[in-house]
C-alpha cells in the first residue's frame, strides 16, 4: 500500500509541475484550461511494450471499456503475445492519472500499478507509461492504443 500511494504523489506531482511552469507568475491559472479532453463512456484497445535502445518491443495486448469523464473507471482484459499468461484489470482515473489492479488467470495475487497517460483527440490514440508493483520489484510498462 506504501508503494501505491509513493506512485500516486509522484504522479500528482509529474502533472502539476507543466501546469505551473507554462503559465506566467502572478496569472490566475485555470485547470479547467490545462485538464485534458473529456472522455466519455467507451472502449480502448491496444499493446504493452518493453523499451529498449531502437524503440518499443511489442509483449502483448489489451482491451476494455471505460465509464466517466475526468474521473472514472475502467475495466479490461489483457494477454501476453507468447500465450504464457493472461487476466483481467481494473481501475480508476483522474485527469492525466491512472491506477489498478492486474489479475493473472490462475493466481491468487493481483499487481497494483499507477502511470501517466496522453491522449491525442486528433487520431483518438493514447500513449502511456505504467509502473507495475510486484511483490519484491517493479516493472516499467510502455502503452499504446485506440479509445
Amino acid at each position: 500500500m506504501k508503494k501505491l500511494i509513493v506512485i500516486i504523489g509522484i504522479c500528482l506531482v509529474l502533472v502539476a509541475m507543466p501546469m505551473t511552469t507554462a503559465s506566467p507568475l502572478g496569472k490566475h491559472i485555470s485547470l479547467q484550461q490545462h485538464a485534458r479532453p473529456m472522455l466519455t463512456n467507451g472502449t480502448f484497445t491496444g499493446v504493452f511494450a518493453l523499451k529498449n535502445e531502437t524503440g518499443y518491443v511489442p509483449i502483448g495486448t489489451f482491451n476494455g471499456f471505460y465509464g466517466g469523464d475526468t474521473w472514472g473507471n475502467f475495466t479490461g482484459v489483457w494477454s501476453l503475445d507468447n500465450a504464457s499468461a493472461s487476466g483481467t484489470m481494473d481501475g480508476w482515473y483522474w485527469g492525466h492519472i491512472f491506477w489498478g489492479q492486474l489479475h493473472t488467470d490462475g493466481v491468487n495475487e493481483s499487481q497494483w500499478f499507477g502511470g501517466l497517460y496522453r491522449v491525442n483527440t486528433t487520431d483518438s490514440s493514447f500513449k502511456a507509461i505504467a509502473v507495475i508493483l510486484g511483490n519484491n520489484d517493479y516493472s516499467i510498462r510502455y502503452a499504446m492504443g485506440t479509445i
